[in-house]
């Protein structure tokens, strides 16, 4: 499945942004109902989603995951040969969507565009089983049109999938669901390592609402038994592997390196960074200002409603708001990465956290002003939605780095023999994925120097060779050392950013 975008993704982003304006019109004049209104906008999320669908090629970590589940599907089941750091999970799913939809760069996106836009409503469930439907609008206004939500659906990282078991996790919790809740926090454990971050948050929402010790007991064994149905089954497949390969726990501290407590001095640096990364959580300087102005109003104004919130939905903005910190403190001062697909959790707290400003500001027994507040904050918080959808942003997927790899790609089938040597020096994953199921067999190469070029090129005089080099990789110092080999680079194609040579007997 190959799709060529840049004129169509204007069309479809230019539609997205018609059928928003005219969705707010009927909204304000009609005086559309919850449901109505969430329905417009996952239809926005989706359209919006949908414009990176096949823009850019895949991230280097797109292509590895997409690998592994080629793998999985076709050859290496148990992962004895090609080993993975990562709990299995989305890997089976995004196996399983290969089989049914074909193995391409769209058809892995297309996955989570569908996660993402299923994060939607469950975020505005919970916003409004804790306060008002008014708070539900808006925390589903904010999360569809988050520029980290955005960012991150039409790609092919595991972290989509994690939010989503995370904030389903969240919702059985407040809903008094503790095996559902369990279930849904061990699919976000065995998604990614990141998913034990949130079971603090669930137990703490499950805990608030059985105040009675027993209640609470019977609950923490439903809970378990939830944990245990989605995580007994994968250690099970996960132990069928010691003898021969480790477990991807295992090999994640061994690739990444144990959590660590790091100097104080270095904490400054990465709070810089985290802030930097959190700004894109609205991706506007005016919309900031805008938030902490109605925090401000909203912390001062107690709404005639309050009475009729409970103890334990008031709760909900001390647990959300104490996680966040812990989530935030333990990236500042431990040796985890600060990589911005980190910090998409923070994505859905954030914006459930904005439903109880809204329900706060919107007590008003005015629909109209309900309306009309809402429709501005769509306004407002559009427009980075809109750029996040253009890629505009340096967070989520690849952004044109790996412009042109895929034309590189076809070139050399069209024009090298079967078994042609391919050398390169950081594009392995992408080449794993490309040409797995190629006819043409390449013998795939990875060069640490240009003295190891030139020593294995010279082994292979009868292979026809090439070498791949991005432009932000470019081949520097190989000519002195393929000139002692009788060697020499010759440019047969350029294709965006990546440029085709061919190695072959230096002209005298």
């Amino acid at each position: 499945m190959h799709f060529t975008l840049h004129s169509a993704a204007a069309e479809r982003l230019a539609a997205v942004e018609t059928h928003s304006r005219a969705s707010l019109t009927g909204i304000l004049n009609a005086g559309a109902g919850y449901q109505r209104y969430l329905s417009v906008l996952i239809l926005l999320g989706i359209g919006l989603r949908l414009v990176m669908l096949d823009r850019f090629r895949f991230h280097q970590d797109e292509a590895l995951y997409s690998f592994w589940a080629l793998r999985f599907l076709h050859d290496d089941p148990q992962f004895l040969e090609q080993w993975i750091d990562k709990p299995p999970l989305f890997i089976w799913l995004l196996a399983s969507w290969f089989q049914a939809f074909g193995a391409s760069e769209a058809s892995a996106r297309l996955l989570n565009i569908g996660i993402s836009v299923l994060t939607i409503p469950v975020v505005a469930a919970i916003a409004r089983r804790a306060w008002t439907p008014a708070a539900g609008v808006v925390a589903a206004t904010v999360f569809a049109l988050n520029p980290f939500a955005i960012s991150y659906s039409p790609t092919a990282f595991t972290d989509p999938l994690l939010v989503l078991a995370g904030v389903c996790s969240l919702f059985a919790a407040q809903s008094s669901r503790p095996f559902l809740a369990g279930l849904c926090l061990g699919a976000a454990v065995m998604t990614k390592q990141h998913g034990v971050f949130f079971v603090p948050l669930t137990l703490a929402v499950l805990i608030a609402g059985y105040p009675r010790a027993k209640a609470m007991a019977a609950a923490g064994l439903r809970v378990a038994g939830g944990l245990a149905l989605a995580i007994l089954p994968v250690l099970y497949w996960d132990s069928l592997r010691w003898a021969v390969a480790p477990s991807p726990w295992d090999l994640g501290v061994r690739n990444y390196g144990a959590l660590e407590l790091l100097s104080v001095g270095e904490w400054p640096a990465r709070l810089a960074r985290i802030a930097d990364l959190l700004w894109y959580l609205t991706a506007s300087d005016f919309v900031w200002i805008v938030l902490m102005a109605v925090t401000v109003l909203a912390v001062a104004h107690v709404p005639r409603t309050e009475s009729t919130l409970s103890k334990r939905s008031s709760l909900l903005v001390v647990h959300l708001c104490g996680w966040a910190g812990l989530y935030l403190g333990i990236h500042a001062v431990f040796s985890l990465p600060v990589w911005d697909r980190y910090f998409l959790p923070l994505a859905p707290a954030f914006a459930i956290l904005c439903g109880w400003l809204g329900a706060r500001i919107l007590s008003s027994d005015s629909s109209l002003w309900r309306q009309i507040v809402v429709g501005l904050w769509l306004v407002l918080l559009l427009p980075s939605g809109v750029q996040a959808a253009r890629g505009e942003f340096p967070i989520g997927g690849d952004h044109g780095a790996y412009d042109g790899l895929r034309e590189s790609s076809a070139w050399l089938d069209d024009n090298s023999p079967p078994g042609a040597v391919l050398y390169h020096q950081g594009l392995g994953w992408h080449f794993q994925f490309y040409f797995y199921e190629n006819p043409r067999d390449y013998a795939v190469r990875w060069v640490s120097s240009p003295v190891a070029l030139a020593d294995d090129a010279a082994k292979r005089p009868r292979s026809a060779r090439f070498v791949i080099a991005p432009a932000w990789q470019p081949l520097r110092n190989f000519h002195l050392q393929l000139a002692a080999r009788e060697l020499e680079l010759v440019q047969r194609a350029k294709e965006g950013n990546f440029t085709v040579h061919e190695l072959v007997p230096r002209r005298r």
